[in-house]
C-alpha cells in the first residue's frame, strides 16, 4: 500500500501538468471559435466549440458559444440544449439564461422566454452587486 501511495506521489506532477495542459487547450478551442465568429467563419467557429466541449463536457463556455452558433444557423431547439446545459453546468451563467431566453422568443415561446429573461435579470442583478463590493 505505502508503495502505491509513493507511485502515486510520483506521478501527480505529471497527470497534474496533463490536466492544465488539456484545459488550456479547451480554453484555447473556445477562444477560436470566438474569433472565427468574429471573423463570420460561423461553421469554423461550430467546429472549435464542439472540439470544446469534446475535450471537456463540462465546460459551459464551450455550450454557450454553441447555442449562439445555432441561433444564428435557425437551429433553435439544438440551440435551446446547448444553453441548458451550459446552465446545467453553471446555474449562475446569466447570459445563458438571457440567450436560452432569445432563444424562446425566436421559437415563439413567449411565457419561458419572460421566466428566461427575469432570471437573467435576477442573476445580473446579485452579480453586480458582488462586484460592487470587492
Amino acid at each position: 500500500m505505502r508503495s502505491l501511495k509513493i507511485i502515486f506521489l510520483l506521478l501527480l506532477p505529471f497527470i497534474l501538468s496533463y490536466c492544465g495542459e488539456a484545459e488550456n487547450k479547451n480554453t484555447d478551442y473556445v477562444k477560436q471559435g470566438i474569433e472565427y465568429t468574429n471573423q463570420q467563419k460561423y461553421d469554423k467557429a461550430v467546429e472549435s466549440f464542439l472540439k470544446a466541449i469534446k475535450q471537456n463536457p463540462k465546460n459551459p463556455e464551450g455550450y454557450y458559444g454553441l447555442g449562439g452558433m445555432y441561433n444564428y444557423k435557425k437551429m433553435y431547439p439544438d440551440a435551446e440544449q446547448a444553453f441548458k446545459t451550459a446552465i446545467t453546468l453553471d446555474p449562475t451563467h446569466f447570459n445563458a439564461h438571457y440567450s436560452l431566453g432569445y432563444t424562446y422568443e425566436l421559437m415563439g415561446r413567449k411565457d419561458e422566454s419572460e421566466k428566461e429573461y427575469q432570471r437573467y435579470r435576477d442573476l445580473k442583478k446579485k452579480f453586480d452587486a458582488m462586484a460592487k463590493e470587492d
